[in-house]
């Protein structure tokens, strides 16, 4: 018989690093983050004002390079986990840009090993 996990989630997430502005209209704020990981239908960001489970909220995910940035933008969720120094968000759709991230981070390893 298998150990029984707390794990509730069902999508593999991909560490990754990047700025996050999160917008509420609930709570009127505006806070800058840092996504830690990410998954087809959520994130983890580290922010040093939490917001409350529940809340609604509009994300904008800023990816930096050397000469250029991608940012994408309006990526409406929910958050549905906090924790001292960060929450969960849930997207309201599935992510359709995740396979960016993934791409991403398999370029940034092949780089630094190669």
């Amino acid at each position: 018989m298998e150990p029984q996990s707390d794990e509730r989630r069902q999508c593999t997430r991909t560490p990754f690093l990047a700025t996050v502005l999160i917008s509420t209209d609930l709570e009127d704020l505006e806070t800058k983050a840092d996504l830690r990981d990410i998954s087809i239908s959520g994130m983890y960001v580290e922010l040093e004002q939490n917001i409350s489970v529940g809340t609604v909220c509009s994300s904008r995910i800023i990816i930096e390079g050397k000469h250029s940035r991608l940012i994408l933008d309006d990526i409406q969720g929910e958050v549905v986990r906090e924790e001292e120094g960060g929450v969960a968000i849930r997207f309201a759709s599935n992510m359709e840009w995740f396979v960016l991230f993934k791409i991403y981070t398999q370029f940034s390893k092949n780089a630094l090993s190669g």
